[in-house]
């Protein structure tokens, strides 16, 4: 019986989740950066949203993936945001913990976007899915695959799903 709870556990948390949002418009702030400026997602490439805490053990395995693939690709391929959210404490206590975080990752050469979403808005769109929770998301905003959860299982159909938006052409008509 403790088997099946384990293995339900896990498949809740490593599931492609159905997320409410299927856009994410170029106007939408992800969040705030170290100096509190918005964030937003790129319209001139495809950009991977993950949100994450730092209490998550699953998103502590998921950003040295997503730090290596900014790394690889590049900025001009690829926006990699990662977004602090649900960390626990209140506001002043949180704050402390994403500029720690923040300045741990800047140590090691940061590559990826680092951002606060202090009032967890997009977060609550998506209906609180789960953590860490991945978006890829294309050029013109359309999200075309969000999953929740992290294993080295689920880490293979990410991987297809950004590798498929970034070899899609979008049409003449999308081009304008």
């Amino acid at each position: 019986m403790l088997r099946y709870s384990v293995i339900l556990f896990i498949l809740c948390f490593t599931t492609t989740a159905n997320a409410d949002v299927e856009h994410i418009s170029a106007d939408q702030v992800l969040g705030l950066n170290q100096h509190e400026a918005p964030i937003y997602r790129s319209s001139t490439t495809p950009t991977i949203v993950t949100f994450w805490a730092s209490w998550c053990p699953y998103c502590k395995q998921l950003l040295p993936l997503l730090e290596g693939l900014q790394r690889k690709l590049g900025h001009d391929k690829v926006s990699v945001i990662v977004v602090n959210t649900k960390e626990e404490g209140n506001l002043g206590q949180t704050r402390r913990t994403y500029k720690s975080l923040l300045k741990q990752f800047e140590k090691r050469g940061l590559q990826v976007t680092f951002v606060f979403d202090k009032k967890h808005t997009l977060y609550k769109k998506l209906k609180k899915p789960g953590l860490p929770f991945t978006l890829v998301i294309d050029q013109q905003g359309q999200v075309t695959f969000a999953q929740a959860g992290y294993s080295e299982r689920t880490a293979q159909p990410m991987l297809k799903a950004i590798e498929k938006v970034l070899t899609s052409k979008p049409s003449l008509e999308e081009q304008g």
